[in-house]
C-alpha cells in the first residue's frame, strides 16, 4: 500500500514521480488498498488451508477465487491507467502531451495478454497455471515499482546534490566553471551506473521465481544449442533466437546511450551544439555497426564470414549504389574532419543559408526566404565551399564615402571615426577605420570599416552606420559629391546627347 501511495500521491500532486494527472491519480486511489487486500487475504487463507489439513479441492477453489479477485482487479487498474482525460477533463497545459513510448506500449501489451491468459486459464479450470501467471504478474508489478521508485530517487538525489553544492560554490571563474562542469558531468555518470545496477538487480529478481538463475535458464534450455544439422550447415534455434535479440536490444541500447547522450551528457560539456549532434550521430554508427557484427557472430557466423559478407557486400554496394555510398563516406567526413558543422553559414554555388542538419546521405541548408535545400554531401567534399562563419565569428562592415575635393579631410575622418565609436556594435578589437581610399577629380574617397561579433548582424550595422554618417555629415556641412552630367553639343549649339556620369566619367570626357 505504501509503494501504491507512493507512486499516486493524490493527496500532493507535486511530489508524484509519475507522469500521471491528477484525475487518473484520483480515479485510481483505491488501487493500492484493492490490490493488498485480496492479496494478503489469499496468502491468509492458504496458510489457513494448510494448517487446518482442508480437502485439495476446497484449497483449489479458494485459491481460484483469490486469483480470480487479484486478475479484476489488476484489469481495472489497467483501464485506469489506459483511459486518459480528454482535454476538456482538465485544465490546459503548456506544451503537448508526449506519447507514451514504445516499450512502456509493449509492456501493455504483454500485461494484457498475460491477464487474459491467466483469466481464461481460471475459468476453464487450468487453476495452477492461472493462479501462477496471477502470482509472477503481481511479483514483477512489485519489483518494477520499487525499481523505478530506486531508480527516480537515485537521480533526485544526485541532481539535488550538484544543486546544493552549486548554491553554495557561488559563481566563480573559468578553474570554478571547468570544476562544475567536471562534477556536473560526474553526477551524471554516476547516477547512470547506480541505476543500472537497480535495473539489473530488478531482472535478477524476476527471473528468480522461474528457477536458480541464469545459469539455471541456461542448463535447462542446453538441447537447444545441439541445433539442426542440413548436409554441412548447421541450424541451431537458440543461435538464431540469440541473433534476433542481439540485434533488438543493441539497437534499443544504441538509441537510448544516442538519447541520453544529446539530452544528458553533452549537454553538460562545453562542446558547441555542431560538435554535440556530429559525437551523437558518429556514436550511433559506430554502435549500429558493432551491433550487426555482434548479431551475426551471435548467428554463429565468424570473424572470417563476416569479413567475407562485407566484402561481397562492399563490392555489390560499389557498383550498384556507388551514388549513395558516395555520400555517406562524404557525411562520416564531414562529421570526423567538420569543414561545416550544424549552425555555420555557408555558400556553395547558388545556395547560401544556415546548415540546419547533417543527414546520412545530404545537408539541409536553410535560405534567407527560410525555404530549405537539400544538397548531397558529396558536394561539400568535391566541390569549393565558403563558410563564413567557421575561420573566424567576426563580420566586417565596410563601405565608401566620397567626399567633394573642398573637405577638410582630418574634420570628415574624425567625424565618421565618432560615427564608428558611438555604435555599440563595433567592436574595440580591431579597432575601427577610416582611411583615405583616393583622390580623384570627382572627391575625396574615404574607406569606414569597422567590426561586428557575427557576419549575420553586417547588414543591419551597415544600414545604421549609413544613416548616422549621412545624418553627421549633414550636421557638419559636408555634402556628398553629387553626379555630373557632360553635355555635348554641335558647332551650331542645338545639344546633341546628355550623359550623367560622376568624377571618374568627367575625367574621361575631359
Amino acid at each position: 500500500m505504501g509503494l501504491g501511495h507512493a507512486l499516486l500521491e493524490v493527496d500532493r500532486p507535486s511530489w508524484r514521480l509519475t507522469s500521471l494527472s491528477d484525475t487518473v491519480a484520483n480515479r485510481l486511489s483505491w488501487a493500492p488498498w484493492g490490490l493488498a487486500i485480496p492479496v494478503v487475504a489469499s496468502w491468509m487463507l492458504r496458510r489457513l488451508a494448510s494448517l487446518a489439513n482442508i480437502s485439495l479441492a476446497s484449497s483449489v477453489a479458494v485459491d481460484c477465487v483469490m486469483s480470480l479477485v487479484i486478475g479484476v482487479v489488476m484489469v481495472a487498474v489497467l483501464r485506469g491507467l489506459q483511459h486518459a482525460p480528454t482535454p476538456t477533463d482538465e485544465k490546459p497545459v503548456s506544451g503537448a502531451r508526449r506519447p507514451p513510448p514504445f516499450w512502456a506500449t509493449v509492456l501493455v501489451v504483454l500485461v494484457w495478454t498475460a491477464l487474459i491468459i491467466a483469466v481464461v486459464s481460471l475459468l476453464i479450470g487450468y487453476v495452477a497455471l492461472g493462479s501462477f501467471i496471477i502470482r509472477q504478474l503481481m511479483w514483477s508489478l512489485l519489483v518494477l515499482a520499487v525499481a523505478y521508485l530506486l531508480s527516480a530517487l537515485i537521480d533526485d538525489g544526485f541532481v539535488a546534490l550538484l544543486h546544493a553544492v552549486q548554491r553554495h560554490d557561488g559563481q566563480g571563474d573559468l578553474a570554478h566553471s571547468t570544476a562544475m562542469r567536471v562534477r556536473s558531468q560526474a553526477t551524471v555518470l554516476l547516477s547512470a551506473l547506480c541505476r543500472l545496477a537497480v535495473y539489473a538487480l530488478a531482472l535478477i529478481m524476476l527471473m528468480a521465481p522461474f528457477g536458480e538463475g541464469p545459469e539455471e535458464w541456461a542448463r535447462r534450455a542446453e538441447y537447444l544449442y545441439r541445433g539442426i544439422a542440413i548436409g554441412e550447415m548447421q541450424i541451431r534455434p537458440t543461435s538464431v533466437l540469440l541473433s534476433v535479440v542481439v540485434l533488438v536490444l543493441g539497437v534499443i541500447v544504441v538509441r537510448l546511450l544516442k538519447g541520453w547522450l544529446s539530452d544528458r551528457f553533452l549537454p553538460t560539456t562545453s562542446l558547441d551544439p555542431g560538435m554535440r549532434l556530429s559525437t551523437t550521430t558518429l556514436f550511433g554508427y559506430v554502435g549500429y555497426v558493432i551491433v550487426v557484427a555482434l548479431a551475426m557472430t551471435a548467428a554463429g557466423m565468424g570473424l572470417e564470414r563476416v569479413a567475407w559478407v562485407a566484402s561481397a557486400l562492399s563490392v555489390g554496394i560499389g557498383f550498384g549504389l556507388q551514388a549513395v555510398v558516395q555520400n555517406f563516406v562524404s557525411g562520416l567526413i564531414l562529421l570526423a574532419e567538420r569543414p561545416v558543422k550544424v549552425g555555420d553559414w555557408v555558400s556553395l554555388g547558388d545556395v547560401e543559408g544556415d546548415i540546419r542538419r547533417i543527414n546520412v546521405r545530404a545537408t539541409e541548408i536553410q535560405m534567407g526566404d527560410r525555404s530549405t535545400v537539400i544538397v548531397p554531401n558529396s558536394e561539400f567534399i568535391t566541390k569549393v565551399v565558403r563558410n563564413v562563419t567557421r575561420a573566424s565569428p567576426l563580420g566586417r562592415v565596410q563601405f565608401v564615402v566620397v567626399l567633394p575635393t573642398s573637405t577638410d579631410p582630418e574634420q570628415a575622418l574624425n567625424v565618421m571615426l565618432a560615427i564608428l565609436k558611438e555604435n555599440h556594435d563595433i567592436l574595440d578589437v580591431p579597432e575601427p577605420s577610416v582611411l583615405m581610399d583616393g583622390i580623384s577629380a570627382g572627391g575625396l574617397a574615404f574607406r569606414v570599416t569597422g567590426y561586428v561579433s557575427s557576419p549575420r548582424l553586417v547588414g543591419a550595422v551597415r544600414s545604421d552606420l549609413l544613416f548616422a554618417v549621412l545624418k553627421a555629415l549633414k550636421a557638419a556641412g559636408m555634402p556628398l559629391v553629387t553626379p555630373s552630367s557632360i553635355i555635348v553639343t554641335s558647332a551650331a549649339g542645338s545639344v546633341k546627347q546628355g550623359i550623367p556620369t560622376d568624377g571618374s566619367a568627367t575625367d574621361r570626357g575631359a
